[in-house]
């Protein structure tokens, strides 16, 4: 009840607020995973979303909304993407996307696919799993690092063997060079910048810091989708972003970054 209210309050203080320019790229992480943190979302919710989504708004992938940006109607365009690499992509959301032909993006971090080591509710996906994903043609495929550091406090060279590791085992198990990039935590670093603008295509953050989401490829302010959100919050948050929330989560976590 008290969250809530306070997303009425944070709604309410995006009217004050520009809406951000450009296509609208949602972040998820788990889908109906029982497990009540505010990174996942139920199954009927993800369900009524994509249902929402593919009756107001294109669905598109990550490639064409890039190049398509600055429309007059970008704004329309939505980007469905899941960070880390969790099970239920493939046996939840995945069906419920195929079904759809939602296109979608999933950024991977590596090292959990390969040991396959995972908490309870929280299991990694598999190799093959992707490859059967990948194989389907909806999925764009990004590198999420190797082990999910945060890159804020990491040397180059950490930054550099995380990303050549990542990107060496997505080529090497799904024959597919990763030419997207989210940072973990959606944490912006400097150091990490110089050699993400060199490896890839675009690169993703969290949430975005002012009311005018930039074009920049490789500075994709993203739109989170939380358990909490439901459905009125869902639209809330094409709209205009929940901005207040955002900023106040950014606060709490002490990220000043773009």
């Amino acid at each position: 009840m008290l969250r809530a209210a306070a997303k009425g309050v944070f709604a309410a203080a995006d009217m004050l607020h520009r809406a951000p320019n450009g296509p609208r790229v949602l972040i998820y992480h788990q889908v109906g995973a029982g497990l009540g943190r505010q990174m996942e979302v139920s199954y009927d919710d993800f369900v009524w979303q994509l249902d929402w989504l593919a009756d107001n708004r294109e669905v598109t992938s990550l490639e064409d909304a890039i190049a398509r940006w600055d429309d007059d109607d970008a704004d329309q365009m939505v980007v469905i993407t899941f960070d880390d690499g969790y099970q239920d992509t493939y046996r939840v959301a995945f069906p419920a996307l195929a079904e759809r032909r939602l296109p979608f993006t999933i950024y991977l971090s590596t090292s959990h696919i390969e040991t396959q080591e995972g908490r309870p509710g929280a299991e990694p996906l598999s190799w093959d799993e992707v490859t059967q994903m990948v194989e389907s043609g909806l999925v764009t495929l990004g590198s999420h690092t190797h082990t999910h550091p945060d890159l804020r406090t990491a040397s180059a060279d950490v930054v550099e063997r995380e990303l050549s590791w990542s990107d060496e085992l997505i080529t090497s198990k799904l024959g597919v060079a990763p030419r997207h990039f989210a940072y973990p935590w959606g944490y912006w670093s400097e150091v990490a910048d110089r050699y993400v603008r060199v490896r890839y295509d675009s690169a993703a953050l969290g949430s975005r810091n002012t009311a005018v989401n930039p074009s920049d490829p490789h500075l994709l302010h993203r739109v989170p989708v939380q358990l909490s959100d439901r459905r009125v919050w869902f639209k809330r948050r094409l709209a205009g972003g929940l901005l207040l929330e955002e900023r106040a989560r950014r606060r709490l976590r002490g990220y000043t970054g773009p």
